[in-house]
């Protein structure tokens, strides 16, 4: 399954609950933005209730924008647009979502994703079942199921693979429609990647080595289908 499965949509919208997280797609941003389409990354905080590597609590908001603003910018990303949701912080090695509904999130994410032919998304599992990352699918999910014909697409990432390097990062409930080879954007992946300097440490953690490893465990990405875009290019 490639990007053969589907054409090219003009105008792509990327939702996330963290920055950083546009990096588990940003192989598919880079192949998008090859083909000429206008991608939008929502972001649902600002990071704040992450690790702080050093910062200040009451900084690592505006750190991690800032490293995700740089990362937006190597990967070509049109629009980056935080949503104004705190980012809990949760003592120990849990992890809380924002204070906001499914159903209010999709309300303000209406005006972003009307007219767009692609969405992507978190999926269902919210890959390590973040609550935030729950969070966000629920809300893109809550506004499809209010939408009508002429909805987007929407896709979400991480989908079922067999084997995959990192299994604990896999939405297992979500069967794979499309995969990416991303090895053509490796360098550009890496130095989104790097952008996110106060984050490397979670990456390496994820890969069980260092970042880089995380680039190249992750470079066939896979993505699941939750609804074809009637009436559009991607349909």
């Amino acid at each position: 399954m490639t990007t053969d499965r589907f054409t090219a949509p003009s105008r792509a919208v990327v939702v996330v609950a963290h920055p950083d997280d546009e990096v588990f797609c940003s192989g598919l941003i880079c192949e998008l933005k090859l083909f000429g389409c206008h991608v939008t990354v929502l972001c649902l905080t600002r990071g704040e209730g992450g690790p702080c590597a050093g910062f200040s609590r009451e900084a690592i908001g505006e750190v991690r924008s800032a490293e995700m603003e740089e990362s937006c910018a190597e990967l070509g990303v049109d629009d980056l647009v935080f949503l104004g949701h705190i980012d809990p912080f949760a003592k120990g090695s849990g992890a809380l979502a924002p204070d906001v509904s499914a159903e209010v999130l999709a309300r303000q994410l209406r005006v972003h994703l009307e007219g767009a032919d692609l969405v992507l998304s978190h999926g269902s599992d919210g890959e390590y079942r973040h609550p935030a990352h729950l969070l966000v699918f629920g809300a893109v999910k809550t506004f499809f199921e209010s939408t009508n014909e002429s909805a987007p697409a929407w896709m979400t990432f991480l989908a079922r693979r067999i084997g995959h390097p990192l299994p604990g990062l896999v939405n297992w409930n979500d069967p794979a429609f499309l995969r990416i080879d991303s090895t053509p954007y490796e360098d550009s992946r890496r130095r989104s990647l790097e952008c996110h300097r106060s984050q490397l440490g979670v990456f390496a953690r994820f890969a069980g080595g260092n970042y880089e490893d995380f680039i190249r465990f992750t470079s066939c990405e896979t993505y699941a289908l939750r609804r074809w875009a009637r009436g559009r290019g991607t349909g």
